[in-house]
């Protein structure tokens, strides 16, 4: 008799846990014959981010998911839940696994640990993820550090029609998080204004942003370009960086052709906190150098070799940043430190020689450890037990 396997997940979602969730798809279907399983998906919104409708996308993947939407039952024999904690429902089956990148900072709400509790097994994809976990109260369920693996075309040459007139550019890729520079996980508001200020007067040096406000449409360009330019008069004060952004969908071989531009000289971010970081890797897997503080979720992938670290104080995060569901009052993420970020941006346009070698050195370490194969043996390991009968 088949096994009925519930995903419960953002899987056609345009977002960081839509691409966890198309990997946990990926590897599920390839199961599914294999060990007689009867898998039911319920595609879920995340945010106000938008979806994925073309059948074809994903090598048919998306097609994949849809077909599976239609098989609803009331109960499941197993149930893979990737959502935030507080999301999961263990009434849903018989075994209850959730997965989850946490919260980017170093403790989380006691109603995460209860929700981790009611599962019978959580994985999340960093050693940090972990650690916050436990570092918030008593945690009774196994916890499983399983990785996310970078795209396919990360292994191929990519390609991307981009003409950079400055010879050395810094690519800053990240959504807007906050409302206020203050409260941007992603720090984007100091991290332009910071280049801005250390590169005045050197109009040879170029910021390409990747960005959006949570989807990818022309109103919510408009309001990107509306907010970015407001902020660029307030902090050029030179002939120099110049900016460019880039806003929209873009393809996976794109989004590799972005990495590996030979205009592109490094990926740039001053995050206050990552639960994982699949930006970095896969820009870490292509060889770029990767400037970024050493603190959070990406370090479970970029201590295999070496980068350009800035430093950083772990502290409280804002007020205005407290929400009462994803991030708590005492908190603590990392605040980049200005002087050692502008020291070191400098020093990194004057001579990247090193750092280039310390990238391809990391690329050649990263490559077999977090191909789709690779993390797929840890699913394999982890759950197989689970869904055979």
């Amino acid at each position: 008799m088949s096994k009925s396997v519930l995903l419960r997940a953002p899987v056609l979602s345009k977002s960081g846990y839509g691409v966890h969730a198309r990997q946990v798809a990926k590897w599920l279907f390839q199961k599914e014959e294999e060990l007689d399983l009867e898998v039911t998906v319920e595609a879920l919104n995340w945010g106000n981010t938008g979806w994925i409708t073309d059948i074809e996308a994903e090598d048919g993947l998306v097609g994949r998911v849809l077909q599976a939407t239609t098989n609803v039952k009331p109960f499941y024999d197993v149930t893979i839940q990737v959502q935030l904690p507080n999301e999961w429902n263990p009434m849903l089956g018989g075994y209850n696994i959730g997965i989850t990148a946490g919260v980017e900072a170093d403790t989380c709400y006691p109603k995460w640990v209860e929700a981790v509790n009611s599962m019978n097994l959580v994985i999340v994809p960093s050693e940090f993820t972990k650690e916050t976990f436990l570092r918030s109260g008593e945690i009774s369920t196994p916890i499983l550090v399983i990785p996310e693996a970078y795209m396919d075309e990360v292994t191929g040459e990519g390609k991307i029609d981009l003409d950079l007139p400055t010879k050395f550019n810094f690519l800053v890729f990240g959504q807007v998080t906050g409302n206020t520079p203050e409260t941007d996980r992603k720090n984007l508001p100091y991290t332009l204004k910071w280049l801005a200020e250390t590169f005045a007067n050197n109009p040879e040096v170029g910021v390409v942003l990747k960005t959006n406000m949570g989807r990818n449409t022309k109103l919510d360009r408009y309001s990107c370009a509306g907010i970015f330019s407001q902020l660029l008069m307030q902090i050029v004060k030179g002939p120099g960086p110049r900016f460019y952004l880039l806003h929209g969908d873009m393809s996976n071989e794109e989004v590799v052709g972005l990495y590996k531009h030979p205009k592109i000289n490094a990926l740039l971010t001053l995050t206050h906190g990552e639960g994982y970081g699949l930006p970095i890797l896969e820009a870490a897997a292509c060889g770029l150098p990767v400037i970024a503080p050493a603190w959070s979720g990406h370090m479970e992938f970029m201590k295999h070799g070496k980068f350009v670290t800035l430093n950083h104080e772990v502290k409280e995060i804002h007020p205005d940043r407290v929400d009462d569901n994803i991030f708590k009052k005492g908190a603590k993420w990392a605040y980049p430190a200005e002087a050692d970020v502008k020291h070191r941006l400098k020093k990194f346009v004057e001579s990247s020689e090193i750092p280039k070698k310390w990238a391809e050195e990391l690329k050649d370490k990263l490559l077999p450890i977090y191909s789709f194969e690779a993390v797929a043996a840890h699913y394999d390991a982890a759950l197989l037990d689970v869904l055979k009968d």
